[in-house]
């Protein structure tokens, strides 16, 4: 066979295990994987040498801000970002301008954004109840999933919002009772929107403008209460809850609970709440503002069990971009920032960095950035995994680089708000390739036009 691509001399995760070998793409997709006969022909060779070959990272919760509010983000400078970072797969959130919350406006969104990704997109689409009338008809459309905001937002006019926010029990349940017949997943952000508002008021009344002010309007219960209502709500309709950015030890045993009763529930938990504790919020001020908010040591320990024991499903990134000037608004007065961060370039290297103190090898690696998204969101058939016939989606990193993480050197526009600017570390994107066709190599740049593909979910009924 003629190969359109072939990996030489590669150590290659392929499921739980390390192998040594070659990998042969054709026509997008991974036609071997073992040892390539002497005289294979191919139109493109790589050597992999002394490099890893992962399943391309799927990040499944970004806000890449395209439509509506493209001066923090936009597809191209996202994309760039995550291809750089070794992405080969990104889930958009729905809260653009306008939100999705309909089949028009998720039809739309395609068609901006389709010209300027590097990697393949996925999109959720809004849901509350004030669209469940809409919610079957946007799963037909391929949405990836749903999305719902229990808490509003932290900063007022905020039309990103609309239509996504479900505050109140009813709502949320009524919503739930919707997104549970079409089989798609329901992502849920839990915070009790009551408690944070309440504790909001009461922190401003009392003159609080500090940046310890924002971890104070949100404590711990009032994740842990949201992510129990939910699972509660879940448990009732039978509809597949996913709990985005998990960040305390009281939530995280919630779902532990909810598993081993049998509740389709899974979780995911962001860098951010493994490296900073609530203590960074005086160091960093606003830029480390983003909800959850940063926890407690005890906090962070319980997700670092939970990434080993497999309570925590999935590590992505809620890359979250926003623009100096919005952050420097919260200098002195914490509630005037928009909470957020980004991340969607740095996730592999900080993984890289951090797996042997968090008790991680490589095919963990796999399993929390590629594999077990691909099988939360109905894609596993396709992509997650280094195996003969998915796409071939393939990360090639160096694990022995160590350098320095630059805030100047990120594609994101919101580079210079980034929290781990100098953090130095181990594991550098070589070459990221996606459906065979090679992206960004280091050093190179950028080797191919925006052509990333549209990924529709599992009820995509086509048109």
């Amino acid at each position: 066979m003629k190969y359109d691509l072939l990996i030489e001399g590669v150590k290659i995760v392929c499921g739980d295990s390390l192998v040594d070998g070659d990998i042969g793409v054709k026509d997008g997709r991974i036609a071997m994987i073992g040892l390539s006969s002497p005289d294979a022909q191919t139109d493109l060779k790589i050597s992999g040498r002394g490099l890893i070959a992962l399943p391309g990272l799927i990040d499944s919760h970004v806000h890449f801000r395209d439509p509506g509010l493209t001066h923090k983000e936009d597809f191209e400078s996202g994309s760039m970002s995550a291809a750089a970072g070794g992405v080969t797969s990104v889930f958009d959130m729905p809260n653009t301008v306008p939100t999705v919350i309909d089949v028009s406006r998720l039809r739309d969104k395609i068609r901006c954004v389709s010209t300027k990704s590097f990697v393949d997109f996925g999109l959720y689409g809004g849901a509350s109840e004030a669209n469940t009338e809409e919610i079957n008809a946007l799963s037909k459309a391929g949405v990836i999933g749903f999305k719902t905001f229990m808490v509003g937002p932290s900063t007022p006019n905020s039309p990103e919002y609309e239509g996504i926010v479900s505050v109140s029990e009813v709502g949320l349940l009524k919503t739930m009772e919707a997104t549970s017949k079409t089989g798609v997943v329901h992502a849920v952000h839990a915070e009790d929107g009551e408690l944070v508002s309440f504790f909001t008021e009461r922190l401003r009344a009392a003159g609080r403008l500090d940046p310890e002010a924002h971890y104070d309007s949100r404590p711990n219960m009032v994740e842990a209460l949201a992510v129990e209502r939910a699972i509660a709500f879940a448990e009732r309709t039978g509809v597949r809850l996913h709990l985005v950015h998990v960040s305390t030890r009281e939530a995280l045993e919630c779902v532990r609970r909810a598993k081993a009763r049998g509740v389709r529930v899974t979780c995911e938990t962001c860098p951010q709440y493994l490296l900073l504790t609530k203590k960074d919020l005086e160091r960093f001020g606003a830029y480390a503002k983003f909800n959850p908010p940063a926890r407690g040591q005890e906090d962070v320990s319980s997700l670092v069990a939970g990434l080993k024991d497999g309570s925590v499903d999935i590590l992505v990134t809620d890359h979250a971009p926003h623009t100096k000037d919005e952050k420097e608004a919260g200098r002195t007065v914490i509630w005037n920032a928009p909470s957020g961060t980004p991340g969607v370039e740095t996730r592999l290297p900080i993984v890289f960095t951090m797996a042997q103190a968090w008790g991680l090898n490589y095919t963990d690696i796999a399993r929390l950035c590629s594999r077990s998204v691909a099988k939360i969101f109905g894609l596993g058939s396709r992509k997650g995994s280094l195996l003969v016939g998915f796409d071939a989606d393939v990360v090639l990193v160096d694990p022995h680089a160590e350098y320095a993480l630059k805030a100047s050197e990120l594609h994101t526009k919101a580079w210079e708000t980034f929290l781990f600017d100098g953090m130095k570390v181990r594991g550098r994107v070589m070459f990221t390739i996606v459906r065979g066709r090679v992206v960004y190599q280091y050093g190179v740049g950028f080797t191919s036009k925006p052509a990333g593909s549209f990924i529709p979910g599992p009820m995509f009924m086509g048109g």
